[in-house]
Order: structure tokens, then C-alpha cells, then sequence
């Protein structure tokens, strides 16, 4: 499961690596936590960080939490949940398979090996047969591609990447190329 919750009750004055530290202790009994984002506007952060998080009921563990003390503060925790559809709506990225082959029989290999994924609306080959992008409709389509990456097709191994409408484990803002240190009033053109 991934999860992620909003947190607020945070000084704005504190450096965001003490609340990224503080909420890093706080949430670590509920998974892994894969990204904390805390954004902010003119050298003050801004009053609602993000955590994602990993984990059997990551999300539900991390709500129980509200109200916690926080050395001086007290954690202010509400549920962020992700869109109901998220993750059976993917654009997938498929590297690894047998580029001698025709491109047809690539298509026709890649339909059959993620069928059991959902339904497969179209299968681009790139020119050179490097690689290959699915789109794939079903339920909990994301979950079943991430099993078939590292998996064999033909012999050989295949890498797969989910690169459009899954379920992420961090911001929106990290996949920008926007950091830690990001501050949202250089930033804004981006946003």
C-alpha cells in the first residue's frame, strides 16, 4: 500500500530539515517513508507538509498519530487519500525484450505476457525496438506490472516502469526535479 497523509502544526520558522527530521521519527513505526515534501515561500515554510509512506494500512497507521507531541509542537495529521481510479489508468515503459524480432511479433509477445494486467488499449514500439510503451486499463493494473518487472519474456529479462497515471510514492514536485530546498516563489513558473 502506498498512503499519504497532510500534516500541519508545525512552527514555519523551524528549517525544514528539523520538521523533515521530526516528521521522519514521528511517522517511522507506519512504513517506509519515501518522501516528505515541504515547500516554502520567502525563506518561511509553508504550513502543510506531505508524507508518503509504504506499508501495510501506511495511511491509516499515520492518521492515529494526530495529535502527537512533537518536541514543542503538536502534529496535526489528515488523510490525503489518492484519486479512487489511481493506478488502473498506466502508461507502462518496457525495456529488456528480443529486439531481433519483428515489430509485430514484439507487440504480439508484450500483449500476451501483460494480459493479465488488464486490458491493453494500444502497444508502441519505439523505432529502433528499444523500447516499448503499454497502456493498460484494469483493475489494480499498477500493483500486477510492478510483479511482472524482472520477469522473463523470450529469455530475456524485461524492465518495467510505470510512467503515466499510477500511484506515486512522492510528489508531483519531485518528478519536476524540484528538491528539498525547493522554494515555491522561484519555483512558481514550474508550478
Amino acid at each position: 500500500d502506498v498512503g499519504r497523509v497532510f500534516v500541519t502544526g508545525y512552527d514555519i520558522n523551524l528549517s525544514r530539515y528539523d520538521v523533515d527530521g521530526a516528521l521522519r521519527k514521528l511517522f517511522s513505526s507506519c512504513g517506509l517513508i519515501t518522501d516528505i515534501c515541504i515547500r516554502r515561500r520567502d525563506e518561511k515554510l509553508l504550513r502543510r507538509a506531505v508524507v508518503y509512506i509504504v506499508g501495510e494500512g501506511a495511511a491509516e497507521k499515520a492518521l492515529k498519530l494526530d495529535g502527537s507531541d512533537v518536541g514543542g509542537w503538536k502534529a496535526v495529521v489528515k488523510p490525503y487519500p489518492f484519486l479512487k481510479d489511481a493506478g488502473h489508468s498506466i502508461d507502462v515503459s518496457v525495456t529488456g525484450y528480443e529486439k531481433l524480432l519483428s515489430e509485430i511479433d514484439i507487440e504480439t509477445a508484450l500483449r500476451e505476457h501483460f494480459s493479465s494486467c488488464g486490458k491493453i488499449r494500444y502497444v508502441k514500439i519505439s523505432n529502433r525496438f528499444t523500447k516499448a510503451e503499454l497502456s493498460i486499463v484494469g483493475e489494480d493494473a499498477q500493483d500486477k506490472v510492478f510483479e511482472l518487472d524482472g520477469s522473463h519474456m523470450g529469455g530475456r529479462k524485461l524492465l518495467v516502469e510505470v510512467v503515466c497515471g499510477g500511484v506515486k510514492t512522492f510528489h508531483a514536485m519531485r518528478h519536476c526535479g524540484l528538491v528539498l530546498n525547493m522554494d515555491v516563489k522561484s519555483q512558481s513558473s514550474l508550478l
